[in-house]
């Protein structure tokens, strides 16, 4: 799989003449050659329907004159350039248009579009119960037979709704669902999402076992690894940052997918928002930084772009996406067959508690609360981390955290227990491993009594070497506790209830009433042996609030689980990140350090634009890191400059001397 990717969009409405007129086949292929491009995705089909090549199937542009796919196709190849083919399954305006008995009719009546409402300027749904999806087999039967010399199929739009068209309660009624159910709705979205990926999957396989199939859905759930095993060679991990994403979502999925064994990318955009913004772009030093971080988390790259409906080259595009894949074109050989080496096992609460494909699918659930609050920990903690599901191995971590709303089933309960018998540790928050019946499922020293009744939030006061700097007194958490009386364990703080629960029949203030003087009976949480339970949902509190003190709370509570010292610990400001991975094949392991500081700059569409305006460099960078084997050598990649390092013990010492936005630094082992 390539590091150096671009996805290039062509959604180019019926309306808009002159498609193709200023394509040049040499430049074309000279431009991304030139910006150090080695993958392009070209489109076959686009969002409104049309085709780019001639058609008996579908139909090909009404201004589009020649093979534009085929051109563009042989083009890059003739550079070395790989051509993955795309096209829509989920979205097809065409077709929503011609057939509306395909569209997706919703529960509450009506055909929905996306982001919009069902007369609104947005793309129609289609209905993956209905015939379409054998019209779009006949389409893929057909890419395949004209273009079998591209280098993958890329299948967008991936999700179904919940829909009651006429075809899915005949389908629904076949299988003896109720379609008025809301519940049988959702497992009904699952077997149409199930129904395209088969159905689409042989379209392709009847003519190459062995081409590359990637379903994109805007996000890759966690816990669904038998799906992905069945229809996809390798994964595509959409996630620009500054069009919804964050900068978050990307390191959660990639710590995720990286424990799956597929090849993957990540996808982030040229774009100063989002897709389908032609005219806008970064700045190199933003892709710079986004790329780095994709080589950090065992990625290769992509890069959104938006061909112009001409087939002319965005000179402005190529000047930004140039420098930042000459980056990663210098460092990419420090990036092939790694492994993450990560001392703690985050259990995804997504991966764990999502009922069906289709119910996050569907959503587009990017952002679980719990998920994406112990992610932001554990990254401005800098730990290292992976992200798990039920089907993950337990035993290489030291520490494993079920963030919040964890539900622990009997056999969940044996591989934790086992787990700290082997000598792990288990760190449990909020709502995670209790039982209505049984209480608290695993002796944490603590017996548990009920949930608070101020759902508006209670305070909390950590023992002594929890607390966040400065704060001695009782932090007000925003959601509510769980009550534990102590038994046998080790508090780990006091709990104290506001004067009363903030509602329209009494308040106090503009916020939350102030907390009692005196704490309650019940505590903050409790440890014994190899448990750690936190009575508050601790990671939901910070994604909610993202309160300091509750960042500095939850490091020192991760800190005190791990049962050793960290395995890598960088003297970096709040917005640093370290990664460290191990290349078995040249015997070293490769850190790499990340700084940049995105900015809230506004806000279109209703996503918050944080771009990375500049980089700034940081010097003297401290790294403190174990290892297991003699070290031969600390050298700066790519550089080579060779850096002093110290020895104590099983640990190493040594001075980075500068970073902007992304340093890599490769340790090599002796023989």
């Amino acid at each position: 799989m390539r590091f150096r990717q671009i996805h290039l969009d062509f959604h180019t409405s019926e309306l808009i003449p002159g498609i193709g007129s200023r394509f040049e086949a040499d430049a074309f292929g000279k431009a991304f050659s030139d910006a150090h491009v080695d993958s392009v995705t070209i489109f076959s089909k686009c969002h409104h329907g049309y085709s780019y090549h001639p058609t008996e199937v579908g139909r090909m542009h009404p201004h589009l004159e020649f093979d534009l796919t085929r051109a563009q196709l042989d083009a890059l190849h003739a550079r070395g350039i790989k051509a993955p083919l795309y096209t829509t399954a989920g979205w097809d305006e065409l077709a929503a248009r011609e057939h509306p008995e395909w569209r997706i009719v919703s529960p509450e009546g009506g055909s929905p579009r996306s982001g919009t409402t069902p007369n609104g300027a947005g793309w129609a749904f289609l209905d993956f119960s209905s015939p379409y999806v054998d019209h779009l087999c006949l389409q893929i039967d057909e890419m395949m037979r004209l273009f079998p010399d591209c280098d993958g199929i890329f299948i967008d739009i991936a999700l179904q709704p919940l829909n009651v068209s006429v075809h899915a309660q005949a389908q629904m009624e076949a299988d003896g669902l109720d379609w008025t159910d809301p519940e049988h709705q959702l497992q009904f979205s699952t077997w149409a999402l199930e129904n395209l990926f088969e159905k689409t999957h042989a379209a392709v396989r009847r003519h190459d076992e062995k081409m590359p199939v990637f379903y994109n859905s805007g996000h890759i759930q966690r816990g669904a690894r038998q799906h992905y095993q069945r229809f996809f060679t390798h994964l595509e991990l959409e996630s620009l940052p500054t069009a919804g994403w964050g900068y978050d979502h990307f390191p959660m999925s990639a710590r995720y997918a990286d424990t799956l064994g597929f090849d993957f990318l990540g996808m982030t955009g040229k774009f100063h928002y989002h897709w389908g913004e032609v005219g806008g772009y970064k700045k190199a030093e933003a892709l710079i930084y986004e790329c780095g971080a994709m080589l950090a988390q065992g990625a290769r790259c992509s890069i959104g772009d938006h061909l112009h409906p001409t087939g002319a080259i965005d000179a402005s595009s190529m000047a930004v996406i140039a420098p930042a894949y000459d980056w990663i074109r210098q460092r990419e050989a420090w990036a092939i067959d790694t492994v993450n080496c990560a001392e703690i096992g985050l259990l995804s609460s997504e991966g764990v508690n999502a009922r069906t494909l289709a119910g996050v699918m569907a959503t587009s659930n990017r952002a679980n609360p719990a998920d994406t609050g112990a992610v932001r920990v554990l990254l401005e903690g800098q730990f290292t981390f992976d992200v798990l599901d039920l089907d993950s191995r337990f035993e290489t971590y030291r520490l494993i955290i079920l963030p919040d709303d964890i539900v622990v089933d009997a056999a969940l309960e044996k591989r934790l227990l086992d787990h700290v018998s082997g000598g792990g540790h288990v760190l449990l928050t909020g709502n995670s491993g209790l039982d209505e019946q049984r209480g608290l499922i695993f002796d944490v020293g603590a017996r548990w009594e009920s949930q608070s009744a101020n759902a508006g939030g209670d305070y909390v006061l950590p023992i002594s070497e929890l607390r966040a700097d400065a704060v001695n007194d009782p932090l007000f958490m925003y959601q509510p506790c769980q009550k534990i009386l102590l038994t046998d364990g080790e508090s780990l703080g006091e709990v104290y209830e506001p004067y009363m629960d903030r509602s329209a029949r009494h308040f106090s203030g503009h916020v939350n009433a102030p907390g009692k003087p005196d704490p309650e009976q019940h505590v903050a949480g409790a440890s014994k042996g190899g448990f750690h339970y936190f009575a508050f949902p601790l990671f939901s509190c910070y994604q909610q609030a993202g309160a300091v003190a509750m960042l500095e709370i939850a490091e020192r509570l991760i800190a005190r689980a791990l049962p050793e010292e960290r395995m890598i610990k960088a003297e970096l400001p709040r917005a640093g990140r370290v990664t460290r991975r191990h290349q078995a094949a040249s015997n070293r392991d490769v850190v790499h350090l990340l700084y940049a500081t995105p900015t809230l700059r506004g806000n279109l569409h209703g996503a918050n634009i944080q771009p990375v305006q500049d980089l700034l460099t940081l010097n003297g960078i401290e790294v403190d890191m174990a290892v297991s084997a003699d070290v031969a050598e600390v050298r700066t990649v790519p550089e080579g400059k060779t850096l002093a390092f110290t020895r104590e013990g099983d640990r190493i010492r040594f001075s980075v001397p500068e970073l902007t936005g992304h340093q890599m630094v490769e340790v090599v082992y002796g023989n």
